[in-house]
Order: C-alpha cells, then sequence, then structure tokens
C-alpha cells in the first residue's frame, strides 16, 4: 500500500521506484567535516531523487511513529536548550555517548521494528513496501550521518531503550534525556549516579533493534564544581543557561567588528544565527549586546538573517 501511495504522489511508475530503490546506495555524495576534537565525521548525503522519496517517508510514515519524551532531538518541539533545561535544578550529571550511533542501525533491524511496531490499518506495510523502505532508508544496509529519515526513524526505533532507561531513573529519582547519540543523567544527592553506565550498558548490550555500544572514553561526570555542559550549553551555579565564556567572547568580538564594517559576509549569518539563539537561551546576555552594540546594530544583523533565510 506504501508504494501505492507513493506512485500517485509522485506519478512515478513503480519500475522507476524500483530502480530507485535499488540502486540507491550508489546515488550518495560520501565527505567528511571535521569534529571538534579535530577527527573527522564521515556525511553520506542522498541524491536530490533519494532524498524527495525519504521526505515523503518521513511525512507518510516515519514522522508519525512514537517518540518517547526523554529524546530531544529532531523531533517537533525539540531543542538543545529544552534538553539542558531538564538538568538546571540538579547537582551533578554523567553524559554518556554512543560509538557510531546511526550505523548502527541496520537494515534488518529496521524491519524488525517496522514489523513489530507498525499497526497502521490505514497503511499496511506489504514484504514489498518493507523491502523498498529498507532500501531508501539505509546505504549499504545501514543508517547514515546525512540521510534525512536517519534521525526520526532512530528516536522512533530508540523508543523501548528511552522508556526502559528513564523509567529506571525515575525510581531513583534521576532525570534521563537523551539528544541523538548523547545521553544525560542527573542526580541532586552524591553518588545517586553511580549505576546509571552499567545499566546503560546492559540496556544497550540487550536493544534488539541496533548494535548499540557505550563509547566509554567520551563518558564525562559533570557537577556545579567544574563547569556543567549539557548539548553545548553552560549550566552555571544559579541554575540558568548560558552559552559559556568562550563564545560570548567570540560574539562580541564579531558583534564589534560587523558595527565597524569589518566583519566577513560568511560570517554575518553565523553570528546573527548566534545572536538568535542567545536571545533565546540568555536573555539577559542579549540585554547587554543590545546596549553595548546598540539595538540598530543587533537588529541589522538579525535582519540580515532573515533576508538570507528568505532567499
Amino acid at each position: 500500500m506504501l508504494l501505492e501511495r507513493l506512485e500517485k504522489h509522485t506519478g512515478l511508475p513503480r519500475s522507476l521506484l524500483e530502480r530507485y530503490a535499488e540502486t540507491a546506495s550508489k546515488r550518495y555524495r560520501v565527505y567528511t567535516v571535521e569534529k571538534r576534537n579535530g577527527d573527522r565525521r564521515t556525511i553520506e548525503h542522498p541524491s536530490r531523487e533519494i532524498k524527495a522519496i525519504q521526505r515523503w517517508l518521513i511525512r507518510a510514515l516515519i514522522g508519525n511513529m512514537p517518540v518517547h519524551e526523554a529524546s530531544t532531538a529532531y523531533s517537533k518541539g525539540a531543542s538543545i536548550r529544552k534538553n539542558a533545561e531538564r538538568h538546571v535544578r540538579s547537582r551533578y550529571t554523567v553524559r554518556l555517548d554512543f560509538e557510531g550511533f546511526f550505523p548502527s542501525f541496520g537494515g534488518a533491524d529496521v524491519i524488525a521494528y517496522l514489523k513489530k511496531t507498525h499497526d497502521d490499518p490505514i497503511m499496511v506495510l506489504s514484504a514489498e513496501d518493507l523491502s523498498f523502505i529498507r532500501r531508501i532508508v539505509c546505504r549499504h544496509d545501514a543508517l547514515t550521518i546525512g540521510a534525512p529519515t536517519s534521525p526520526g526513524l532512530t528516536n522512533a526505533m530508540m523508543f523501548e531503550f528511552d522508556s526502559a532507561l528513564a523509567d529506571w531513573c525515575a525510581a531513583r529519582a534521576l532525570i534521563y534525556t537523551r539528544y541523538a547519540d548523547d545521553l544525560f543523567i542527573s542526580a541532586s544527592a552524591p553518588g545517586a549516579l553511580a549505576g546509571v553506565e552499567a545499566k546503560a550498558a546492559e540496556l544497550a548490550a540487550a536493544f534488539p533493534y541496533a548494535k548499540l555500544a557505550l563509547n566509554r572514553e567520551k563518558t564525562a561526570h559533570l557537577s556545579r564544581k567544574y563547569r556543567r555542559s549539557i548539548t553545548g550549553l553552560v549550566i552555571t551555579p544559579e541554575q540558568t543557561l548560558s552559552i559559556g565564556r568562550d563564545k560570548k567572547i567570540r560574539l562580541k568580538s564579531d558583534v564589534y567588528a560587523y558595527s565597524k564594517g569589518n566583519l566577513q559576509s560568511e560570517q554575518r549569518s553565523r553570528t546573527a544565527g548566534l545572536i538568535a539563539f542567545v536571545r533565546d537561551v540568555e536573555p539577559a546576555f542579549y540585554e547587554t549586546l543590545l546596549r553595548k552594540y546598540g539595538r540598530e546594530t543587533i537588529e541589522g544583523l538579525q535582519k540580515g538573517l532573515r533576508s538570507s533565510l528568505k532567499g
């Protein structure tokens, strides 16, 4: 039934859709980008045709799948601010990381998940539909960083894991959130996080829809005594969110350069985007920028961002 709906939506014959699915793995642009730690991350970006089909799958299928409330990335209303806000009242946080998160979900895992959980009578998935989905959302039979279907699909497939860990944490007065492959668990009492890593590893090992494994080298124990950074935001001793000292210094420098006509055009959109982010996350610092550099300067930068987005 899914393929029939896709045929009607696109006007493309089944034979062409099948050809796209059969050759999907060859229709990607592969490149690397530098991580903050200097390592390289591989991005596998689908062609226009494959991406269009993937986006249709998001609207018709993936976007309707249940996602646990602990998942705070890539879903409607989710944001790094909302992820960090859940932890501001706590005193201690452990950050865990999954290794090779998206590629750990294989094509067989996608099919197993859909067979077990999909029960929409309006769109029954046939064996042919399942095979098509598998080939369209996977490259070389695994999810990728770069395909628009990967975030929503993994969020849905992680529901069972998120539910189990969230329940375990709630029973111990702990706070749990997951932002993609980053897990954050917080507590108010010292020592309360002692068993968290072992429990997460246990649930990961038993997880049926991916070969999940914690990256032990990235485990971090954070507390109010030291700088607590959650999804790029700093939790201050006053239990508020901040973009952090380093970003503030860089932002002030860029705004000053803009006010003097010396900010390069390619930097303007990044600076304007950060200002918009600051206005949402740390309004007191936004007011500081207005007082220091003037409303005309700040709003002029943001106007440029809005114009570029419209263009």
